[in-house]
C-alpha cells in the first residue's frame, strides 16, 4: 500500500530491446568478395577481410562457404555467368537490325551500367597468376565474341570477314580498358563515328 510518509521508489528505466540483425547470405559474401578483388586482387579475398568489410565475425562466412577457394570458385563462376548475358541480350535482340545491335553494343560499354570494367580487369589481372582463371576468362572472351560475330553477319559479313570484325572490335575495346585510356564521354562519342566506319 502507497505510504503518504514515505518517498516514492525511483522507477527503472525500461529496458531497450536491442535491434535484432539480420545474419548477412550468400550473396553480401560474395559481393564483398568482388569488390575486394576490385581494389586488393585476391590477396584482398582473405575471410578476415571480408568479414572487417562487412562488420560481422568470420564466423559467418562458413554458413555458406567450405572455404576461401570454394568463395573463389564461386566468385569467378559469377563473373563467367554475368559477364556474358548482356552481350547475349543484345545479340539475341527481337525487331531490331545489325545496324541496332551494334549500337546497343557500343551503348554497353560507354554506359559502364550493365558491363563492369573494373570487374571485367580485375579477372583478367587474376588469370595472369591462376591458368584455371585464364581458361574460363578465355571461354568467356570466345562467347562474347561469337555473340558480337552474329551482329557482324547481320550486317552482312560472311565467314571470316565477320569473325575478324568481331575480334578488332572486341580486342579494340579490352585493349582500350587494359591501357587506361581515359577520355570522357563526349570524347568518346566524337570519335565514334571514325570506330563505326572502320570497323563495320
Amino acid at each position: 500500500m502507497y505510504n503518504a510518509g514515505m518517498p516514492s521508489k525511483p522507477r527503472k528505466a525500461a529496458r531497450r530491446s536491442k535491434p535484432v540483425r539480420t545474419p548477412l547470405g550468400r550473396d553480401a559474401w560474395l559481393e564483398a568478395a568482388r569488390a575486394a578483388l576490385i581494389e586488393e586482387g585476391t590477396a584482398g579475398v582473405e575471410v578476415n577481410k571480408l568479414a572487417k568489410r562487412l562488420a560481422v565475425t568470420r564466423g559467418g562466412f562458413y554458413w555458406f562457404f567450405e572455404s576461401r577457394e570454394q568463395l573463389l570458385d564461386e566468385l569467378l563462376e559469377l563473373w563467367a555467368r554475368t559477364g556474358v548475358v548482356p552481350f547475349e541480350q543484345i545479340a539475341n535482340m527481337p525487331g531490331r537490325s545489325g545496324a541496332q545491335k551494334f549500337q546497343a553494343l557500343v551503348d554497353l560499354w560507354l554506359d559502364e551500367e550493365d558491363f563492369d570494367p573494373k570487374w571485367d580487369g580485375a579477372v583478367r589481372d587474376w588469370a595472369r597468376t591462376s591458368p584455371k582463371v585464364l581458361k574460363v576468362v578465355h571461354a568467356v572472351d570466345a562467347r562474347r565474341i561469337d555473340c558480337i560475330e552474329q551482329l557482324f553477319r547481320e550486317l552482312g559479313h560472311k565467314g571470316k570477314d565477320a569473325h575478324v570484325r568481331a575480334r578488332m572490335t572486341y580486342y579494340h575495346q579490352v585493349g582500350y580498358y587494359a591501357l587506361g585510356v581515359l577520355e570522357s564521354r563526349k570524347e568518346r562519342l566524337e570519335l565514334l563515328p571514325y570506330y563505326t566506319k572502320i570497323l563495320m
